[in-house]
């Protein structure tokens, strides 16, 4: 038996790749929707600057295992219960870069591979994941007032975004900007069409960054209605990922009819040279 080693997955069988997450739909559905975003990318650019997706030696087929990073982004996923074979694929991950472990639900198994490989954790968000079905997404009917309107966001919005947003990080308006460039999203706006609310689609099919101008105004309320009925008429199910200390943001997703459905965690590691993107915790070199 070979040495273990990372195989990116061609991007012929990518259809053949995203299409065994369609057992027990829609279970899998956040790796259908993943694989899925990329193949959807790939027809704007060939060569995706800093994106690669791996698997363990060319095992895909087997069990769905894969490794996915995207600049900073890290997705993981397999159907394999045991686990064995994630396992392996972190071990190989170099770890020296920064990443961030996005809607982690393998947090036992992360945090025992940096064990293993000592490598620190940066900081850790507990998140609760929440599920619309589409069905009853279509139901929904957004009540506008009069002045305002609802549309999609436009690339200069990124800025906007990125500076109000408490997450933001080296290249993260590039991030944002590509969402909204490539993906479907929601903006409200005022007569003047100035900017009042938004919430992107990222790469898992998860609803985003949702963010007002002004609070207590009813805005991303406003938003979420009307974004989630518009991701329902395009054939999506609703999902998003919510800090579990984010109150306000649990009771708005509820009060659209939303359900939490499991716990995941975004994970950064720390990394362990100079690089780019950078956890902002001090290295310290030999």
């Amino acid at each position: 038996m070979g040495e273990d080693r990372l195989v990116e997955i061609p991007r012929n069988d990518w259809e053949e790749w995203r299409d065994l997450y369609k057992r027990d739909w829609p279970r899998h559905e956040i790796a259908f929707n993943l694989v899925q975003n990329y193949i959807d990318w790939s027809k704007r650019d060939r060569k995706i600057k800093d994106l690669a997706l791996y698997s363990l030696n060319g095992s895909w087929r087997e069990n769905g295992t894969f490794v996915i990073i995207d600049r900073i982004d890290l997705y993981m996923y397999t159907l394999d219960e045991s686990l064995d074979t994630l396992r392996r694929t972190l071990e190989l991950v170099d770890w020296d870069y920064y990443y961030v472990s996005i809607m982690c639900e393998y947090e036992t198994l992360l945090y025992n591979t940096f064990k293993k490989l000592d490598v620190r954790v940066s900081i850790a968000r507990p998140n609760i994941m929440y599920f619309l079905p589409k069905e009853e997404a279509l139901k929904l009917n957004p009540s506008v007032p009069e002045g305002l309107q609802v549309g999609p966001l436009q690339p200069y919005h990124a800025k906007i975004i990125n500076d109000l947003w408490p997450h933001r990080e080296t290249g993260s308006e590039f991030s944002l900007e590509r969402l909204i460039r490539w993906n479907p999203s929601m903006g409200l706006f005022d007569k003047q069409g100035d900017l009042l609310g938004w919430c992107l689609f990222t790469q898992p099919g998860v609803m985003g960054s949702l963010g007002v101008i002004e609070r207590r105004k009813g805005y991303g309320k406003i938003v979420v209605q009307a974004f989630a009925k518009r991701l329902a008429e395009m054939g999506f199910n609703l999902y998003a990922s919510i800090l579990v200390e984010n109150e306000p943001s649990k009771a708005l997703f509820a009060s659209v009819g939303f359900k939490p459905i499991k716990d995941v965690t975004w994970i950064r590691n720390c990394e362990r040279k100079f690089v780019e993107w950078s956890s902002g915790d001090k290295l310290e070199f030999n």
